[in-house]
């Protein structure tokens, strides 16, 4: 590459070179990286649940940390490459990946409530999105029909489409949990969270069936197999949260309270539908590591733990943003069991969190080890730049 050769032959030129890399990596900056906040989020809520503390608190104080670097570079990113991000928005390949924002916020919210009871922020943060939400949906939705190439709707919807469910549920469970410390504002902020719910609650069957298909349309290859396909399984499980968290308290509304029972019936129906997805997406999960990209048998530590390739391993290593879509229906799933196990009737369901818990906590510890690891090739880059080193092509 010519710049590199000028770089090499003039180190003056390496200042320049790393600037020139840096706004490159803050240009490309994947809003799919909100799903790190989203993931991290809700494993630590779930073990603040599970009254584990010593993962809680660390894991809450790193997602907060987390939230508040990328809403900073994020905001960076679009006052200095405007034109990029409408771009990205316009992508169809890539704009659904937006919608982790309203989702993360929604997440650190639900944190600011239950760790910090920091209602004020948690509430500026529950109006932030229910603003954003309705522009943000209706924009992608228009640019995915509206002027799109025609082609069959399997094609433009894929596990990624299902962060709309997530979307609207996160709402309704930070709603839920704000009516019960917003007194003033209960009835509103229940009417507006049932909204919520119910649509994601309908759209997910809708949405569900179709990526089904696509999934049972022609031969699945290891490479087709992303991480948001477990969003499948995620956003049947964040509505059993939204519906066991907004349950038990519509019996303190008049109009709102003889629907309770009808809620906690159809939440628990979201629950065993998400229940029956985890047999099929760990086998899938399993079948992606074992097969794609390996050539003859694969590595003995990959075959004892396949999830490990996210974070070990040159050629093998598997790790995307994308993947952080794998972890958040995890976690969530561990978040709504223990949720709905808290209501008497489902009390039996508690020991199932106990298990899946540690499991979704060591698949979100590999995925961050695989986040710091592309994170560390990237500034390795930028420094060797800086320092005009010839190896960093």
């Amino acid at each position: 590459m010519t710049g590199e050769q000028s770089q090499v032959g003039n180190p003056r030129s390496g200042p320049s070179q790393a600037t020139s890399e840096i706004a490159a990596s803050l240009r490309d900056l994947d809003p799919a990286y909100f799903g790190l906040v989203m993931s991290t989020g809700i494993v630590s809520i779930a073990f603040l649940e599970l009254g584990i503390d010593a993962v809680s608190w660390p894991l809450a104080a790193f997602t907060v940390v987390c939230y508040v670097l990328l809403v900073g570079l994020f905001a960076l990113k679009v006052a200095v490459f405007p034109r990029h991000v409408a771009a990205n928005l316009r992508n169809r390949e890539r704009h659904w990946g937006t919608l982790t924002f309203i989702v993360g916020t929604n997440t650190v919210g639900v944190q600011f409530v239950l760790f910090f009871e920091a209602i004020e922020i948690a509430t500026a943060l529950w109006v932030t999105t229910v603003v954003a939400t309705p522009l943000l949906l209706y924009y992608l939705f228009a640019t995915a029909f509206i002027g799109a190439r025609k082609t069959a709707v399997s094609e433009r919807i894929d596990g990624a489409f299902l962060l709309v469910i997530v979307c609207m549920q996160s709402l309704a469970v930070l709603g839920g949990l704000l009516s019960t410390e917003l007194s003033a504002y209960t009835a509103d902020i229940v009417l507006l969270s049932m909204s919520y719910f119910g649509a994601g609650y309908v759209l997910y069957f809708i949405v569900v069936t179709v990526v089904t298909y696509r999934l049972l349309e022609g031969n699945v290859r290891p490479s087709d197999w992303t991480g948001p396909y477990w969003i499948t399984m995620g956003a049947a499980a964040i509505t059993t949260l939204a519906g066991s968290t907004l349950g038990p308290r519509l019996d303190s509304i008049t109009a709102w309270e003889p629907y309770a029972p009808v809620i906690l019936g159809v939440t628990f129906l979201a629950w065993a539908i998400a229940s029956w997805w985890i047999p099929l997406l760990l086998i899938v999960d399993v079948w992606k590591f074992l097969t794609g990209d390996i050539e003859g048998k694969p590595p003995l530590w990959v075959v004892l733990v396949p999830w490990s390739r996210i974070a070990f391993g040159r050629r093998l290593n598997t790790y995307e943003p994308a993947t952080w879509g794998r972890v958040f229906p995890m976690g969530m799933y561990t978040a709504c069991t223990l949720n709905l196990g808290g209501i008497r009737t489902f009390n039996t369901l508690q020991i199932v969190p106990k298990y899946w818990g540690w499991f979704a906590l060591s698949v979100c510890g590999l995925t961050l080890l695989g986040a710091i690891r592309a994170s560390g090739r990237t500034l390795l880059q930028t420094v060797r730049g800086v320092h005009g080193d010839p190896d960093s092509s």
